[in-house]
């Protein structure tokens, strides 16, 4: 089953099979976790609904998983979108430089940005560690469970970064 993008083949027409099975290792698990992370805020949010307002009882703990569910999902979804190029651009200046120079500063803005997220994923399995020992108020969970959102989050988008910039640096669309 084919995924609709281009793969580029060795001199013997054998894909080029370690950067295939890196994407798929990195992509898909990424897709079907948000996926079931959608789908868990769904039925934590019905819940919360159902028990708030029917039942007139509510829980403490669903909002405070739907919360942290949903900062997971949206870096996980971060990392889908940079994967697919549908994070936004504005290419007022890039379109009136020549090819040559809009390679080279597309380079350095990715390599800008690889640094970036490098930084945040550090400072983030940083912050997830720091705060191992304090507990959230409705789960008592460790609160490092939504922190390491960020460093995994942003790990990913530094894989997929990496990727982008060495196509970039091969002249590969």
């Amino acid at each position: 089953m084919s995924d609709g993008s281009t793969e580029a083949t060795t001199a013997g027409g054998a894909p080029r099979a370690p950067f295939r099975v890196l994407r798929t290792l990195v992509t898909h698990p990424v897709e079907w976790a948000c996926g079931l992370l959608m789908a868990g805020i769904t039925v934590l949010v019905f819940l919360q609904v159902i028990t708030r307002y029917v039942l007139e009882y509510p829980l403490d703990w669903p909002e405070e998983m739907a919360r942290i569910l949903f900062v997971w999902v949206a870096l996980l979804g971060a990392v889908l979108a940079l994967r697919r190029g549908s994070h936004f651009s504005i290419g007022m200046l890039t379109d009136r430089l020549s090819a040559p120079a809009r390679r080279r500063l597309g380079i350095l803005v990715r390599l800008a940005l690889l640094a970036f997220i490098l930084l945040v994923a550090w400072l983030g399995l940083d912050a997830a560690i720091r705060v191992r020992y304090q507990e959230s108020a409705a789960m008592e969970i460790s609160m490092s469970w939504a922190y390491a959102s960020v460093p995994v989050g942003f790990g990913l988008m530094a894989v997929e970064m990496a990727r982008a910039l060495w196509r970039d640096l091969r002249g590969r669309r």
